[in-house]
């Protein structure tokens, strides 16, 4: 009984910050949909608990064609406004470089290859982590491969920054990069940068606990991965991306034989096939 108050008491707690958002930054009070578990039960609080549709408080989602298909099928069921970079994945690994390792790997292969010189130098100082810069950037210079973090900001970051979507999902134990800076529920945005992150002190057990409360019947995926995003991204740990290509194997083959052959040197180079 007590689990089920504090449950209760943080639903009424992010109601309260999102109508503050709102009241205090009408123009900027949007939310950033992914299609995900934060940004699905903050739709679902706006629309079911607040009452609040598309044109009372605006959720953006910004097409990839490149989504899971159970996501892209969610998606195509709420009351949202769905925007389009007009770019296609492909496109844009060729334009800009291929995602792959982590966004913090792949920025600095990718700024390594054009200053070699100082990023190995750089790298040879900092201690050992999980990914490996300077034999990762190598084995990208032998394959002729550019790897950057650019695909994101082209196919939704920007286009999602474009319309003012501040509001955005996302839990503390998720945020990786992402939550650097500014922890609180800021109600006065100071700059384009600043977003505002109602359920940043959820927990993973407490979103499952308030998604039960709320009846929000969570997707099959999540059954198996903890995080979807793009199908053909190359970020993740061994662990995760073997899980993603599990998935797909099992739900979507045709996506999963296409995964294996286009990153067939990077899965076996990572030892994960």
């Amino acid at each position: 009984m007590n689990n089920n108050y504090n449950i209760y008491q943080k639903i009424d707690e992010i109601c309260a910050r999102l109508e503050g958002f709102r009241a205090f930054n009408p123009k900027l009070a949007k939310l950033s949909y992914s299609g995900g578990r934060d940004s699905h039960l903050l739709l679902h609080i706006l629309r079911n608990v607040l009452k609040l549709n598309n044109e009372q408080f605006p959720a953006i989602y910004a097409k990839t064609y490149n989504e899971f298909a159970e996501i892209k099928h969610r998606i195509e069921e709420q009351d949202i406004t769905v925007v389009d970079s007009g770019r296609r994945v492909f496109e844009v690994f060729e334009e800009v470089g291929v995602p792959l390792w982590s966004k913090d790997c792949s920025v600095n292969i990718y700024y390594a290859s054009k200053n070699e010189k100082k990023y190995t130098k750089r790298w040879a100082k900092k201690s050992k982590s999980q990914w490996n810069f300077t034999d990762n950037y190598f084995w990208c210079k032998k394959n002729n491969i550019i790897c950057s973090d650019k695909c994101c900001k082209l196919l939704k970051e920007n286009i999602l920054n474009k319309n003012k979507a501040r509001v955005v999902g996302l839990r503390e134990e998720e945020g990786g990069r992402r939550s650097e800076g500014q922890k609180e529920y800021d109600f006065c945005v100071r700059n384009s940068k600043v977003l505002f992150k109602p359920i940043f002190d959820v927990t993973n057990s407490e979103l499952m606990e308030i998604e039960k409360a709320l009846r929000i019947e969570p997707l099959n995926i999540y059954n198996y991965l903890d995080r979807t995003g793009c199908v053909m991204c190359g970020f993740g740990t061994k662990k995760q991306i073997a899980k993603k290509i599990n998935y797909l194997r099992w739900y979507e083959p045709s996506r999963a034989a296409f995964y294996l052959k286009y990153f067939d040197k990077y899965l076996r180079y990572r030892k994960i096939i």
